[in-house]
C-alpha cells in the first residue's frame, strides 16, 4: 500500500528503523513526520537527539523541510528541565510535495482590532503558521489570555490534515497503543512494541562555587583578534562561555579572514580550535552554551549543531541538552514550509555534572504554568533596525542574562569568543558578572561602545576596556 503521509512516534533508534522501512511506501508528493524526544544516558548526558533523525533521514533519500517543537506537560528531570517534543519533517520530493498550509493556521489575535487599517498584513484564513506549536487564546482586543498546551491527538490531527491527499491513507506508527485514539478512518495505525526508555538521574543540586575573586570591582574587556587562540585569558579562570558563532557561508562580517567564509571543512577545523580554547579557559565546574540553528542549502541540511556537538564531545565536554529560544516574530516563507520561530541553544559542561541553579526553572514567558519552567524561552529581539546596519546578527540581552544568572553567581566570569555587537558583555555586567569578549572585526568597536553607553552607562565599579 502507498501512503500520502507517514507519522512515526518512537525512540530515536527505532524511528530510524521505521524510516528505512516506510520511506518507499510514501508517494512522491508525500510527507514524513518523526516525533521524538531527546534521550539521556545514566549520567544525564544526551545520548541521542533529533539532529540524529535529520541526518539519518537524509541518508535514506528523504529531504529535510523543518523541525517543529512542542512543549509537553511532562518534563524529563535531568539537569535541565526538558519538556521539548520534536517533530522532524521530511518531504519525499520537494518539487511534487503536497502541503496544506491553511489547515495549520490559527486566528489572528489582531484581526478584529486592526482589520481594515492594515488588511494587507492579514490572511483571512488565519496567521502564517510557525514551527513552535503553542496555540493561544485572546481577549479579542489583541491581548493573549492563555497559551495552550497541545495534547497528542491534536498534534497528530494537525499533521494528518496538512498532508492528507484524497485516495490515499496516512500511516501512524507509534510505540504506544493508546495513540490509536488519535486516528480517524483515513489513517492506518501500527503499534510498535518498542518503548521509549530514558536512562537519567534525578536532577541534583550543584554548587556554583568557583575561584573566589579578591577584587571588589567588575571588569569587562574586549580583545580584538581571533578566538582560535585566546592567550589573553588565563586557563581555568572562566566560569561560563555564552556565544552565538558565525554560521558557515551565510552572513558576511565585513573582514577578510573571518570564520565562516572558507570551505566547510576548514570552517569546522577553525571552530574546533575555538571550542578547544573555550574548554581550556573554563574552570572545572564551567559550562558552555552555544546558540545555533540548522541551515538548509540546495535542499540539503547543514547540520552545524550536530557537528559542533561531535566536536565538543571529542574535546571532553559533556552534552547536556537543548534550550529552545522561541521568537514570536519570524520571516514569512513559501507555501510548502512554515515560519522559523525558534533557534537552539546547546548546553555543554566541563564537569560530568552541569552547574546550574534553580533560577533556570523560574522564567515565566507563557500564560500556562505547565509550559513555564521548562526549556522554552520566549524572548524577542527589539523591534527596529538600530545597530543592524553595523552588525547583521544581534541577539537579545535577555537570552544571555538568563543563562548567566542560571549558571553563575555574582562576580564570576563570562567569556564570549564571538562578541559581535557586545550583547554578552552588556548582559554580564548588568548581571554583576565579569566578561571577556573576543571579536575579530575592529569595525564593531563604535557599535559596542555605543551600546555600552546607552544600555549600561558609566558605572564606577566596572572597569571596561574596549
Amino acid at each position: 500500500m502507498q501512503y500520502c503521509t507517514a507519522i512515526i512516534k518512537n525512540t530515536i533508534t527505532n524511528a530510524q528503523q521505521e524510516l528505512t522501512r516506510i520511506k518507499d511506501k510514501i508517494i512522491d508528493s508525500g510527507n514524513v513526520f518523526v516525533i521524538v524526544r531527546s534521550e539521556y544516558n545514566e549520567n544525564a548526558d544526551v545520548k541521542n537527539d533529533f539532529f540524529d533523525i535529520i541526518d539519518f533521514g537524509e541518508k535514506t533519500g528523504l529531504l529535510y523541510v523543518n523541525t517543529i517543537v512542542v512543549p509537553t506537560k511532562e518534563k524529563t528531570e535531568v539537569e535541565l528541565p526538558d519538556n521539548v517534543l520534536y517533530i522532524v519533517w521530511f518531504a519525499k520530493d520537494k518539487q511534487k510535495q503536497f502541503f496544506n498550509k491553511d489547515s495549520m493556521r490559527e486566528s489572528h489575535i489582531w484581526k478584529d482590532v486592526e482589520w481594515g487599517k492594515r488588511e494587507k498584513n492579514y490572511n483571512p484564513k488565519g496567521k502564517d503558521p510557525g514551527n513552535v506549536w503553542i496555540p493561544t487564546k485572546d481577549d479579542g482586543k489583541g491581548k493573549i489570555t492563555e497559551h495552550i498546551l497541545m495534547e497528542m491527538p491534536e498534534i497528530i490531527n494537525r499533521l494528518f490534515n496538512c498532508g492528507h491527499q484524497q485516495s490515499y491513507k496516512t500511516i501512524f506508527i507509534s510505540n504506544d497503543s493508546n495513540d490509536n485514539i488519535c486516528c480517524n478512518e483515513n489513517m492506518q495505525f501500527e503499534f510498535s512494541e518498542n518503548k521509549i526508555i530514558n536512562h537519567f538521574l534525578s536532577k541534583q543540586k550543584h554548587s556554583t562555587d568557583s575561584k573566589s575573586q579578591n577584587q571588589k570591582d567588575l571588569f569587562a574587556k574586549v580583545i580584538w583578534g581571533t578566538s582560535e587562540n585566546m592567550l589573553a585569558v588565563e586557563n581555568e579562570t572562566v566560569d561560563l562561555v555564552v556565544t552565538s558563532p558565525p554560521y558557515w557561508d551565510l552572513k558576511d562580517y565585513f573582514k577578510e579572514g573571518q570564520i565562516g567564509q572558507e570551505s566547510y571543512q576548514i570552517y569546522l577545523e577553525r571552530m574546533y580550535k575555538v571550542w578547544s580554547e573555550c574548554y581550556n579557559k573554563l574552570t572545572k565546574n564551567g559550562s558552555m552554551w552555544v546558540n545555533i540553528n540548522v541551515r538548509v542549502k540546495n535542499n540539503k541540511s547543514i547540520l552545524l549543531p550536530k557537528d559542533f556537538i561531535a566536536q565538543c564531545k571529542k574535546i571532553g565536554f559533556y552534552y547536556k541538552g537543548i534550550l529552545i529560544w522561541h521568537k514570536s516574530s519570524g520571516i514569512p516563507t513559501h507555501d510548502k514550509n512554515i515560519v522559523d520561530r525558534h533557534e537552539y541553544v546547546l548546553a555543554f559542561s566541563k564537569n560530568r555534572n552541569l552547574t546550574v541553579n534553580e533560577k533556570i526553572k523560574q522564567f515565566s514567558d507563557y500564560k500556562n504554568q505547565k509550559i513555564n519552567g521548562g526549556l522554552f524561552w520566549n524572548i524577542n529581539r527589539k523591534a527596529g533596525s538600530v545597530g543592524k546596519q553595523l552588525h547583521p546578527a544581534i541577539y537579545p540581552n535577555g537570552l544571555v542574562s538568563r543563562i548567566v544568572e542560571s549558571c553563575t553567581t555574582e562576580k564570576q566570569t563570562v567569556l564570549d569568543p564571538f562578541l559581535g555587537s557586545g550583547t554578552t558583555l552588556i548582559a554580564s555586567i548588568l548581571s554583576e558578572r565579569n566578561c571577556y569578549g573576543y571579536e575579530y572585526n575592529e569595525g564593531f568597536k563604535n557599535l559596542i561602545m555605543g551600546r555600552v553607553q546607552n544600555e549600561i552607562g558609566l558605572l564606577k565599579n566596572v572597569e571596561i576596556e574596549i
